[in-house]
């Protein structure tokens, strides 16, 4: 039986739309350089699409592969890729455990922060690694909870910070994921993995305004927020606070808020 994690932030639609967002371009630029148009790619936890899709037209002599554990974000995910109009990407359900394909199956496994939700991510990258073919590559790009941090400093998003850590680590994941892909990829047996880090910044009032107004949402009407009143780390008058506290930040004209993506791209040897 595959193994079965909690996913901290939930599939509602505080967050899909948030996910929804993220593209190809800004999320997997680090290994664009490699990609050829005829690569087979596995996007693992592919959420709602976006960057598969992006993935797709990159390889429009290849094919893309979405994967994802939730049934209802599966079905948001092959709306997404028929919207699109491409013909060379696919989605399917499956988990990054137990992941039904052959080993050397593709040219580049990715997961796009996947491994901070694991209670096993040295697993599930050996799992990637061994669909991989000789010479492809495993890569993965996952947040860094503790480089969160915004001006003007705000008491209530520095709680929410230390809420939503407690949560994941009771769900045995690990927040602070992107400072750990190196000692991951190597306790999964891969040596041979390139590190680098990208800065993700919210400061425009239309970036500013998604990203607050949408963690004031999701402290209130997500998973996460469940999950926190469930293990006792939270009121709901202190979620609603919270609340109030990211959507004053994002009313805010010089409301700034950035934090590092870990980015780890393993070759398969």
């Amino acid at each position: 039986m595959p193994k079965r994690d909690v996913y901290t932030h939930g599939h509602q639609p505080a967050v899909v739309d948030q996910h929804a967002r993220r593209t190809a371009e800004r999320c997997a630029a680090f290994v664009r350089g490699i990609i050829s148009p005829d690569f087979q790619i596995l996007d693992v936890g592919c959420g709602p699409a976006s960057i598969t899709v992006g993935l797709g037209k990159w390889v429009p002599e290849g094919t893309v592969t979405g994967i994802d554990i939730g049934g209802d974000i599966v079905e948001v995910a092959r709306s997404a890729v028929e919207a699109s109009g491409l013909s060379n990407v696919t989605v399917e359900h499956a988990s990054v455990y137990e992941l039904p394909y052959k080993d050397d199956s593709f040219d580049i496994v990715y997961a796009h922060q996947v491994m901070q939700h694991l209670t096993d991510p040295v697993s599930a990258l050996k799992e990637m690694a061994r669909v991989a073919r000789v010479g492809g590559y495993v890569a993965v790009r996952d947040a860094d909870y503790y480089t969160m941090s915004c001006s003007p400093e705000s008491e209530m998003i520095d709680e929410w910070r230390r809420i939503y850590c407690l949560v994941a680590r009771r769900n045995g994941a690990e927040p602070d994921a992107g400072r750990h892909l190196l000692g991951w990829c190597h306790q999964a047996g891969l040596q041979d993995v390139h590190i680098s880090a990208s800065a993700w910044s919210y400061w425009t009032e239309e970036d500013r305004e998604n990203w607050g107004f949408s963690w004031a949402e999701r402290c209130l009407t997500t998973s996460f927020a469940e999950q926190a009143l469930e293990y006792g780390y939270a009121t709901r008058a202190e979620l609603e606070e919270i609340a109030k506290g990211w959507r004053a930040w994002a009313k805010n004209p010089s409301g700034y808020f950035h934090f590092i993506n870990g980015e780890a791209l393993a070759h398969v040897e």
